[in-house]
């Protein structure tokens, strides 16, 4: 809402989602998720230069560099995916670091470290940042987090 003179205005977001690709790699843009912190042209200004159109330059920097600073966006409003290659190609395996870091704990939980955006049932995302213990055992009572219930039953793998 938006208040001019003696009258408010209802100013209705809209939603887009814009896609910047260099065939090796895709790059989304989700407007409504962005808070304009700068994160992005201020770590790679010679690909993210906000107010030139487009604002994303896929040719200006290699795809690890775009994929390194993308993932240092605060609320993931910027996020990226791998082209898959030619047919002949699919069948190599593609190695990719996504700066996340997922394990499978031994007689316990998976540990996820972030930054990473949890949906929840409900559809609500947040933003989650850190170490994250999920349950693997089911019986958790803060679902979907491990509450260290698996001690109790003898959660085995």
């Amino acid at each position: 809402m938006v208040f001019i003179g003696n009258c408010f205005n209802i100013i209705e977001m809209k939603n887009t989602k814009k896609e910047y690709s260099n065939g090796e790699i895709t790059v989304v843009y989700e407007t409504d998720l962005c808070i304009h912190s700068g994160e992005c042209s201020r770590g790679l200004a010679s690909v993210f230069q906000p107010g030139s159109q487009p604002w994303v330059k896929m040719d200006g920097a290699s795809k690890e560099e775009i994929m390194q600073q993308v993932q240092k966006c605060p609320t993931k409003a910027l996020s990226f995916y791998v082209n898959m290659a030619d047919k002949e190609e699919k069948e190599q395996p593609i190695a990719l670091e996504s700066g996340l870091k997922v394990q499978v704990l031994s007689k316990g939980p998976l540990l996820v470290e972030g930054p990473i955006t949890l949906t929840n049932t409900d559809g609500k995302r947040e933003v989650r940042i850190g170490e994250i213990f999920f349950c693997r055992c089911g019986t958790s009572k803060n679902k979907p987090f491990c509450d260290g219930s698996h001690d109790t039953i003898d959660f085995d793998d």
